[in-house]
């Protein structure tokens, strides 16, 4: 699946035209405004798939967490170290 980004001002006078293309041609847009991306519309397939990988996740998560027998905070901390850990690496690779 290929997304067209498109205006969110091309996307209002379109809008009819681009729900038919997702429902019917499993489309995507990427609706930006000034520059910056905004807003998805996918075949609401996509949406609830997101939507079950979502729960997954944080399911696992909480599961993980459970077993390791952390509290809140403490996963909330470890989390946190782990992202600014990632970051810093991409930072430096860049």
């Amino acid at each position: 699946m290929v997304d067209k980004e498109i205006g969110v001002t091309k996307a209002r006078e379109e809008f009819s035209n681009i729900i038919k293309d997702v429902q019917y041609q499993s489309g995507a847009y990427v609706i930006s405004r000034h520059g910056e991306k905004v807003a998805a519309v996918v075949p609401v397939q996509v949406y609830q798939d997101w939507k079950k990988q979502r729960k997954g996740f944080f399911d696992q998560i909480r599961e993980i967490q459970e077993k390791a027998d952390l509290g809140p905070q403490e996963a909330s901390q470890l989390a946190a170290e782990a992202v600014a850990a990632v970051r810093s690496e991409k930072d430096q690779k860049s």
